[in-house]
């Protein structure tokens, strides 16, 4: 053990064990949430699906494809195809421009019958904003893997990695 580590090789394996234990107990807990309006937690696809005339009158955020323009129709895939006709989408607040059938949609409003809901917020996607987003993230990411495998080199006696031209 050096002054450098001070709990050493055990205490690291340690930390990264308990630092992956908190990350997927933080992850299921994160999925038993309920829907509860006082925290802004409002139900969503996978809680109005299967029965939106359970929430009419509700606030709800409801996902899908945009199928019609006027007035605008979402379908959502989830358990099945369920259409919403989006009510007031064209006014909604969000970053509405123009929406063409396809594009990804997420509207946020109150559930007025089984099949309408009356949009206060809308946020929507293209396709193309999507595969962007992907591409620039793997050039990130690649870019900074580089970056680390160019500079770092895994030491086996050590178990660690170590600056490359360094002590080794």
């Amino acid at each position: 053990m050096s002054a450098r580590e001070p709990a050493g090789q055990a205490g690291r394996l340690l930390a990264a064990a308990l630092l992956l234990v908190a990350l997927a107990a933080l992850l299921v807990w994160s999925g038993t949430l309920s829907p509860d309006p006082a925290a802004n937690r409002y139900p969503e696809e996978e809680d109005v699906m299967p029965n939106p005339g359970s929430h009419v009158g509700e606030r709800a955020s409801v996902g899908g494809y945009v199928v019609g323009t006027d007035p605008v129709v979402i379908e959502s895939g989830y358990s099945g195809p369920s259409r919403f006709t989006l009510e007031g989408a064209m006014a909604a607040e969000g970053n509405v421009d123009s929406l063409e059938t396809g594009d990804r949609v997420t509207a946020f409003g109150t559930i007025t019958d089984e099949s309408t809901i009356e949009t206060e917020r809308l946020v929507t996607g293209t396709a193309r904003s999507q595969a962007y987003m992907f591409v620039v993230s793997a050039v990130g990411g690649l870019w900074v893997a580089g970056r680390f495998l160019w500079g770092w080199r895994f030491d086996l006696a050590t178990l660690s990695f170590v600056p490359r031209g360094g002590d080794g």
